[in-house]
């Protein structure tokens, strides 16, 4: 995949009816040779259905925050384990009812519920909470 690929993938994630010529403008291909590759990207499978969906391989992400409580709590502890998965981004301590905050990004739910599970497994775990982000304002 190249960056025309890539140039037209995010054009029909954003637009999924915009026009071939359209897009073809945008991004300085002909109409044909962007019909093309987006024949091209369906039949490897790239492009899954109509609404576009992007393979998780191509990058897409799914979004998760997970919020833990401990009885006790003892940060420095649970850094090694937080630290061996390499999906979560940030980790949080905080003040009030939640002691962590652990942001994830995975390439699927799958990979999401086996981070649920290792989590789940901390010890001295009182709480586990998993919240999904369906969408992004800022």
């Amino acid at each position: 995949m190249d960056k025309f690929d890539q140039a037209i993938i995010d054009a029909l994630v954003a637009n999924s009816r915009r026009s071939i010529a359209s897009i073809g403008e945008d991004i300085g291909l002909s109409r044909t040779a962007v019909n093309d590759r987006i024949q091209r990207l369906k039949d490897s499978g790239v492009i899954l259905r109509y609404t576009i969906d992007v393979s998780s391989a191509e990058g897409a992400k799914v979004v998760v925050y997970f919020q833990l409580t401990f009885r006790p709590f003892d940060a420095k502890s649970i850094a090694p384990y937080l630290q061996g998965i390499g999906e979560i981004t940030r980790a949080h301590t905080l003040c009030g009812d939640t002691d962590l905050i652990v942001y994830v990004e995975a390439e699927s739910m799958t990979r999401v519920s086996q981070i649920r599970e290792l989590l789940a497994a901390l010890p001295d775990l009182d709480k586990l909470q998993t919240f999904s982000v369906l969408d992004t304002l800022i």
